[in-house]
């Protein structure tokens, strides 16, 4: 055999020999498919029991002792404004306590920084984590002014 004979049958082993490695380690830590019959244990006996305490918590009356204080803005009876009070978002759609309790908080946060609720309007969205989306709408033009995250079990108000 020749020089080159040789050294093409020694890298030819070498593949071979890391090609049988890498099979040998990829058996040892592939997963198996879950057998249907021996899963009982891990399958959830009740799946919609997580989502019906979500629900839950959405719409149970916030716990808290200063919600008493909070009042619906007060709006002067000459005032031609559209600003959208609680009474006119509650025909239009039904808002959960914990919205309203939102809206309420953005209404005071807005009353402190610019003195006024007219012509905004309040539209509010829950987000993933649980907290509560306040968009501020001028209504004249229904561009957006300002957004607020609230969390509303703790009464914190965050511009974004």
């Amino acid at each position: 055999m020749s020089k080159g004979t040789k050294n093409t049958l020694v890298f030819i082993a070498i593949i071979l020999l890391i090609f049988g490695i890498l099979c040998a380690i990829y058996s040892n830590n592939k997963t198996e498919p879950i057998d249907a019959n021996s899963a009982d244990e891990n399958i959830l006996q009740n799946a919609d029991a997580g989502l019906e305490n979500m629900i839950n918590d959405i719409f149970e009356e916030p716990k808290d002792e200063n919600k008493n204080n909070v009042e619906a803005p007060k709006e002067d009876s000459n005032s031609n404004s559209a600003t959208t009070t609680q009474n006119e978002i509650n025909n239009d759609n039904v808002m959960t306590p914990k919205e309203t309790r939102a809206v309420n908080l953005v209404k005071e946060e807005w009353k402190k920084k610019w003195g006024t609720l007219d012509d905004v309007s309040f539209n509010v969205s829950i987000q993933n984590d649980g907290k509560y989306g306040v968009t501020v709408y001028d209504v004249t033009t229904t561009q957006s002014i300002k957004f607020y995250i609230v969390d509303v079990d703790t009464g914190i108000v965050k511009e974004r």
